[in-house]
């Protein structure tokens, strides 16, 4: 035995693993690569000879030739531009001859063959060269002066009935024209008179329901019978004379306005536009307003309302009752009487009653 394996001391076990299991791990790592290498070569070498298979010079596209034989037996070739040139000659051609041919004639039609009809008696035989559609058409006739029609007894009775209803809506007789409180020139067939009857318009306020007694019975004192008058009075409320309508004014219904206006009793609180819109509602032709214009007054969208209603035909006066002079040159019965064509006073009681 030498020194040096005398001196050689063997290595420990665990050592002597790792060297061996460090020896066995590059194999399958060293196979793997060779593998692949040869793998990759094989792609390489079949790609290449595979590219110089393909044959040299440019590909060339093919396309349909067609053969047509001509007069002299001779073989010719046509492409697809050659079709294309003589497609478009021929619509040409087609084109030009459509435009130069005449219109076709309309199709004949056979007169009618009187020999092909069967026999019916009563009926001529109809000759081919004398039919004339023209002369089957009936011409227009004149009606008969000597024709009448009759009506039965109900349609005179219709008849009659509506003449009487327009008869009655006409004007009948002379307008009249009146003078209230000193305003005149009011004139018309129909008068409907609204008096304010709240506190301040009776005996102890202005007393003009007193005077009222006196001016509205000589007033009406001057209608005829063909003219028609009402009298609303109004605080919250309205009220009329006998029936909500239009009075004639014959002597029986004269004699109830002095009557009417002593039981006015005046009291409570001021509603013009209630007096005003039961007025037009009668649609009168003069409407005469008295009132001391006490609060609430109407606002313009009101009196536009009232303006609106009254184009039927009214008229609307207004007389103002004071103390003094006019305190306000322009309120809300100066407006009324303007827009619906009326006049428009105002009176101071202390001069009246003087007057009286």
């Amino acid at each position: 035995m030498t020194q040096a394996g005398a001196n050689s001391k063997p290595l420990p076990a665990s050592q002597a693993d790792l060297g061996e299991r460090a020896a066995n791990s590059w194999r399958p790592m060293l196979l793997s690569f060779l593998t692949h290498f040869f793998l990759v070569l094989l792609l390489v070498l079949f790609g290449f000879f595979n590219r110089s298979a393909a044959p040299e010079g440019d590909l060339r596209r093919a396309g349909i030739v067609l053969s047509a034989t001509n007069a002299e037996k001779e073989t010719e070739y046509l492409n697809e531009k050659d079709l294309a040139e003589e497609s478009s000659e021929d619509a040409q051609s087609e084109s030009v001859e459509a435009s130069v041919a005449p219109p076709p004639a309309p199709p004949s039609l056979s007169n009618p063959v009187t020999q092909d009809l069967p026999d019916l008696p009563g009926m001529e035989a109809l000759n081919p060269n004398q039919f004339d559609a023209n002369q089957m058409a009936e011409s227009p006739r004149q009606a008969d002066t000597s024709t009448h029609y009759e009506l039965s007894e109900d349609d005179l009775k219709l008849i009659a009935a509506d003449q009487r209803l327009i008869n009655s809506r006409k004007p009948v007789g002379e307008p009249a024209t009146l003078s209230v409180f000193g305003a005149g020139g009011l004139k018309g067939r129909s008068f409907v008179f609204v008096i304010d009857r709240s506190q301040s318009m009776g005996a102890s306020g202005l007393g003009v329901i007193q005077a009222a007694h006196i001016e509205l019975t000589a007033a009406i004192d001057q209608l005829q019978p063909h003219h028609k008058f009402q009298i609303v009075g109004y605080h919250e409320r309205t009220v009329t004379i006998s029936k909500r309508q239009l009075l004639n004014a014959t002597a029986e219904n004269k004699k109830l306005v002095p009557e009417f206006i002593r039981k006015l009793a005046a009291f409570g609180g001021t509603n013009h536009e209630n007096g005003l819109f039961a007025a037009i509602a009668f649609k009168p032709d003069v409407i005469v307003l008295m009132t001391d214009g006490g609060y609430p007054e109407l606002n313009d969208w009101k009196i536009a309302e009232l303006d609106r209603m009254s184009k039927k035909g009214s008229s609307i006066h207004c007389i103002q009752f004071g103390v003094g002079a006019l305190q306000e040159q322009i309120n809300f019965m100066t407006k009324l009487s303007a827009k619906t064509s009326g006049s428009f006073r105002y009176v101071d009681v202390m001069k009246w009653n003087k007057s009286e």
